[in-house]
């Protein structure tokens, strides 16, 4: 098997010393190109709690007619004053084929390769979303400042999950944040629809 630079001159593949194919992480190449970004939240905020249209927190989307699809790569969230609550935060994910997210707060798309162009993908710290969005997966495990431990928790983890035009993703939160508030990240790559 061969292959291919960007340009289409085939290379002989690259082996290790006992012959393993040496591959170059797909993130990593992602972010060379310019094609990764990330959205955070830059102050804490109150979270809305669980699955509400009207939302704060972090949301990133992908507009109708971007020409692009969103492949969700990492998400974390981290609490700057332990809830009283038991707190959860999840990925969750919607979609509309004809309505966006609509800004209540703008948030920025930060490209992850310093200097680099924006991309198509947006951020919003308040919004209103077209549609309830459903739980997808966990990126926070369950706790309290009484009854479960506050640190220990991963900062970031890996996700698998897209968004096609229209689609939209949120940190939801099963508990809202103290009054200084949480922050979140999602780091999503772009490529062409």
């Amino acid at each position: 098997m061969y292959g291919k630079t960007k340009a289409g001159v085939s290379l002989p593949v690259l082996v290790d010393p006992i012959g393993k194919v040496i591959t170059v992480d797909d993130f990593s190449q992602a972010v060379l190109e310019g094609n990764c970004y990330y959205g955070a939240n830059q102050t804490g905020c109150v979270w809305t709690v669980e699955l509400a249209t009207t939302y704060t927190g972090l949301c990133v989307s992908n507009p109708i007619g971007s020409g692009k699809n969103m492949l969700l790569w990492y998400a974390g969230y981290s609490e700057i004053v332990a809830p009283t609550g038991i707190a959860d935060a999840w990925i969750a994910l919607g979609y509309h084929a004809s309505t966006n997210v609509v800004a209540g707060a703008a948030g920025t798309a930060r490209n992850l390769k310093a200097g680099g162009a924006a991309g198509k993908g947006q951020v919003w710290t308040g919004a209103t979303l077209p549609v309830a969005p459903t739980y997808a997966f966990p990126i926070i495990n369950g706790h309290t400042s009484a009854a479960l431990s506050t640190t220990g928790v991963p900062g970031l983890v890996r996700i698998h999950g897209a968004l096609s035009p229209g689609g939209f993703a949120i940190i939801a939160n099963f508990t809202i944040g103290a009054a200084v508030g949480a922050k979140g990240a999602i780091l999503w790559q772009e490529i062409d629809a």
